[in-house]
């Protein structure tokens, strides 16, 4: 479904000039620093992790110390390295986005995938239920008020936590299968990879396959393998899940409801985004480097092809602007405040509400 939106009003404006401002004002090489070592620090943990859980471990809590740390680095990866390179907003050439956004691919995922499903759906579409395919989790789970409540869902603030683990699992077995073979996300088509990207698609699974299995398998029995892989990717789905709905899937955050042929929302976007979006622990440092800036997600999703380490900063102006304007801009102070939030809001999505006659 594609959404159509009002035209911009004089908050847009304003916050896209304020921040174009201060755009012109930074030096390049500053960002473009701050990012490649990042980067390094982020890969070189995976890399060890690696490294300690094929070749190094030898016991079983060795291996579930090396697994957990490989999980969570991995994790960075995704929020820190891959996301911007595939939003086009890391500070380096064409070529070097797309290497740094293969890591993705290497992991087990698609970045050409997650280019659709993130990048234009989710993006363009924040909260719709039928646009945007992030917060459609199927029967399992209801996460906004336009979807259907079944009796499984009384349960759902307490199951799906777990259920969060298997996000990563989800990729490797179910998910991007799925998607490429429909060439349909959610329930939103896309052009099948021609060419380069279909050959990239391919050598990702492969070189996941050797990275992955491959090598472990020669090291190590299936059993073994098998385990300690199921719980890098618990680790790794848990955190990449639960950061990214503490964006959008907690009490603040809107769901809006189009109206209309074609569907329209009577905002412009820049208004949609603020009220179906919300910061959290704006004021946590290790967090916001770990997260890739995705504690900004207000100013992520107003400017997308902006490095995340602008975000901190862009938040103050857009903050400002907002005041000023009289709108609302959510936040909330703490990454724990963030978990509570969601959790009452599964909760509440999950309760049958008695019928008024």
């Amino acid at each position: 479904m594609i959404v159509h939106f009002a035209p911009q009003g004089a908050l847009a404006i304003e916050i896209k000039e304020r921040v174009t401002a201060y755009l012109a004002e930074q030096d390049p090489r500053v960002a473009r620093g701050r990012m490649i070592r990042k980067t390094m620090v982020i890969l070189a943990w995976a890399a060890a992790s690696y490294a300690a859980l094929v070749f190094g471990a030898t016991t079983w809590w060795m291996a579930g110390l090396a697994a957990t740390s490989l999980g969570l680095a991995m994790a960075g990866i995704g929020f820190a390295i891959q996301h911007d390179a595939n939003h086009d907003s890391y500070p380096v050439g064409r070529r070097w986005r797309r290497a740094l956004g293969f890591t993705l691919d290497l992991m087990g995922g698609s970045s050409y995938l997650w280019r659709f499903q993130h990048n234009i759906n989710h993006h363009s579409f924040t909260n719709v239920v039928d646009a945007d395919a992030d917060i459609d989790v199927g029967a399992i789970a209801r996460l906004s008020p336009e979807q259907p409540r079944r009796p499984l869902h009384r349960l759902q603030h307490v199951y799906m936590w777990l259920m969060y683990s298997l996000l990563g699992v989800s990729w490797l077995v179910w998910a991007d299968w799925r998607d490429y073979t429909t060439s349909a996300i959610g329930s939103n088509g896309f052009p099948r990879p021609k060419g380069q990207e279909h050959r990239l698609f391919w050598l990702g699974k492969i070189a996941w396959i050797t990275i992955a299995l491959v090598v472990p398998l020669s090291l190590h029995s299936g059993g073994v393998v098998a385990a300690f892989l199921l719980w890098t990717y618990l680790i790794l789905g848990f955190t990449l899940a639960v950061v990214f709905q503490l964006a959008h899937v907690v009490e603040d955050a809107e769901f809006p409801v189009p109206v209309g042929a074609p569907p329209r929302v009577e905002r412009d976007f820049v208004a949609h985004q603020l009220a179906t979006t919300v910061n959290f622990a704006p004021r946590h440092r290790l967090l916001t480097a770990y997260l890739g800036g995705l504690n900004f997600q207000i100013e992520h999703h107003l400017f997308p092809r902006v490095c995340h380490v602008h975000y901190p900063a862009l938040a103050q102006l857009v903050e400002a602007t907002c005041r000023e304007h009289g709108a609302t801009y959510h936040t909330l102070p703490t990454f724990r405040r963030a978990l509570g939030s969601h959790f009452r809001w599964l909760r509440r999505m999950g309760r049958f509400e008695p019928t008024v006659s």
